[in-house]
C-alpha cells in the first residue's frame, strides 16, 4: 500500500524541520508546496530535501508565486492533487505546516497512528479517516502559570505541550483520480463529482492523533489576539471560532494527561456542548 503524504507551506520556518522531519515517521514520500515564503521556509525544505533524499526519502519541494498575496486555500490544494497524482498513491495523509501526527495507546490497547489507522480503514473497505485534532492554545491565565516554554533548543512539541481538543478532522483519504477541489471553497478533503466532501465518506474505525499548533510563539499569539479583539471579540490568547472565544475554563479541560497520555473520551462532544450553552457540563468537568 502506498501512502503519499503532501502539505501546503507559508513562513512556517519555526517549525517546518520538526512537521517534516514527522511526517517521514509515516511515509516515504512528501510533497510539499510552498507558497512564496519569505522568511526562508522555502530555502529551508531545500536543505531538507537533500538530507532526506541521502535517507532514501522523497521530498518534492514546489515553490509557486503568490504576486496578490493571497494564499488562497483551495488553489494550493488543488495543486497538490496534480503534484500527488503522478506518484499514484493509495492513500493520502493530507497536512498543515502547523501539524504533527502523534500515537496513542486507544481502551482495548491498540496503539493507534496514520498507518494502523489506514491499514484498519483499508480492512473495513472505508474510505476516509478522521482524526482527533488536539490544538496547542493558552489563555493570559495559563501564561500566568508559566505555560508558554521559549527554549528554543528544545523541539516544538516539548516546549508547547498544553492543548484542547478543537475538533475533528478528516485529512487521510483514499486516492481517486476524480477528487478535485471547488473553486473558491476552502475545505481539506477533496470533493467528488456530484457530491461534497461528506457524501462520499465512509470512516475507518480508528482516528489518530494530529497535533496543530496553530500559535508557536508569544507575539503570534498576542497578534492574533488583537486580531480577535478588532473583531469584536475578548482579548484572550486563545483560539477564535467565528461568534465566541475559548475562554479560560474551556482551555483548561483537556490538557494532554500527566502520563503523556490522549484522553479522547467524549472530548469533542464535551467541547461541543460547551459551546452550545451547557454550562453545567463545564462546572463539572473544568479543574
Amino acid at each position: 500500500m502506498k501512502i503519499v503524504a503532501h502539505m501546503p507551506v507559508r513562513n512556517e520556518v519555526d517549525v517546518i524541520v520538526e512537521t517534516v522531519g514527522e511526517a517521514f515517521r509515516w511515509v516515504d514520500t512528501l510533497i510539499a508546496l510552498d507558497g512564496a515564503s519569505t522568511d526562508g521556509t522555502y530555502e529551508r525544505l531545500l536543505h531538507l530535501q537533500e538530507m532526506y533524499g541521502r535517507m532514501g526519502k522523497t521530498l518534492q519541494v514546489v515553490s509557486e508565486p503568490d504576486p496578490g498575496d493571497e494564499f488562497h486555500d483551495y488553489t494550493l490544494r488543488g495543486r497538490l492533487l496534480e503534484l500527488t497524482a503522478p506518484y499514484e498513491p493509495d492513500w493520502v495523509l493530507s497536512i498543515d505546516a502547523d501539524e504533527i501526527y502523534d500515537s496513542y495507546y486507544d481502551p482495548n490497547g491498540i496503539e493507534v497512528d496514520p498507518i494502523t489507522a489506514i491499514c484498519a480503514a483499508e480492512e473495513a473497505g472505508a474510505n476516509v479517516v478522521r482524526n482527533w485534532v488536539p490544538q496547542f492554545w493558552l489563555t493570559f491565565q495559563d501564561l500566568r502559570e508559566d505555560a508558554l516554554n521559549e527554549d528554543e533548543t528544545i523541539s516544538v512539541q516539548q516546549r508547547r505541550r498544553w492543548y484542547s481538543w478543537g475538533w475533528m478532522g478528516t485529512f487521510i483519504w483514499k486516492w481517486n483520480d476524480a477528487h478535485y477541489y471547488p473553486v473558491d471553497v476552502a475545505k481539506r478533503t477533496p470533493e467528488m463529482p456530484g457530491q461534497d466532501w461528506r457524501q462520499w465518506q465512509r470512516a475507518g474505525p480508528l482516528m489518530p492523533i494530529c497535533k496543530h499548533y496553530c500559535f508557536r510563539s508569544l507575539a503570534q499569539g498576542l497578534d492574533r489576539a488583537g486580531t480577535r479583539r478588532e473583531r469584536g471579540g475578548r482579548y484572550y490568547f486563545g483560539k477564535y471560532f467565528g461568534r465566541w472565544v475559548v475562554d479560560e475554563q474551556l482551555a483548561g479541560l483537556h490538557y494532554l494527561a500527566d502520563d503523556n497520555q490522549w484522553r479522547t473520551e467524549n472530548n469533542h462532544a464535551r467541547v461541543h456542548q460547551y459551546v452550545s450553552g451547557d454550562l453545567n457540563l463545564l462546572r463539572e468537568t473544568a479543574p
